[in-house]
């Protein structure tokens, strides 16, 4: 199963590499702020198709902001583009900023894109989880997570319950070895039953 993993992580990693800098999804995040692309893309751990991108910028407002939401949807396609206002929304465990979520069909597959315009502390505070978890992983940990995630990004609870970065913490900072542990550890730790 690793070697599979590992080659799906590659294959999804070009394709996000396309995406970002053959159809200039790169350079048009540039003309509105300072794109930094995050999440599993740079911690090189893809399962799925799913990009985190943070545009930092200290002064968008959501005219510029649909502005650049219209020529996403005219490089990229989408099936579904949705608005979230969080400077208005304020939502718990979501970035304080405006965000666009990019659903769209490339390469024959599905995209979902997230993109988020929040201020330079944010960004930075982000940023600084992301080098942590890049710090402590080494090749076991990696085929690790790979197969933790590729069993559970499916699942009716992930991305509302649980996350990735609870992947991460459970097997970086809590030493846990298996799909059977990862579940035990969450009911633990969260109260989350699998």
């Amino acid at each position: 199963m690793s070697l599979k993993l590992n080659e799906l992580n590659q294959e999804i990693l070009n394709e996000a590499e396309e995406i970002l800098y053959g159809l200039e999804l790169f350079d048009i995040l540039k003309k509105y702020g300072n794109p930094i692309v995050s999440g599993s893309y740079l911690l090189k751990l893809m399962t799925w198709r799913d990009l985190d991108i943070y545009l930092e910028t200290d002064s968008i407002g959501t005219e510029d902001f649909f502005s650049l939401g219209k020529e996403i949807s005219t490089k990229l396609n989408p099936s579904k583009m949705s608005f979230r206002n969080e400077l208005i929304g304020k939502t718990p465990h979501l970035p304080k900023g405006l965000y666009w979520g990019v659903h769209t069909n490339l390469f024959n597959q599905q995209w979902k894109i997230d993109i988020w315009a929040v201020e330079s502390e944010e960004v930075k505070q982000k940023q600084s989880g992301i080098e942590e978890i890049q710090f402590k992983i080494d090749n076991p940990k990696r085929q690790l997570i790979l197969e933790l995630k590729s069993h559970l990004h499916r699942h009716s609870l992930y991305r509302k319950t649980f996350f990735s970065v609870d992947i991460y913490d459970a097997v970086l900072n809590y030493d846990i070895t298996s799909l059977e542990q990862f579940k035990e550890w969450l009911y633990i730790n969260k109260e989350i039953k699998l």
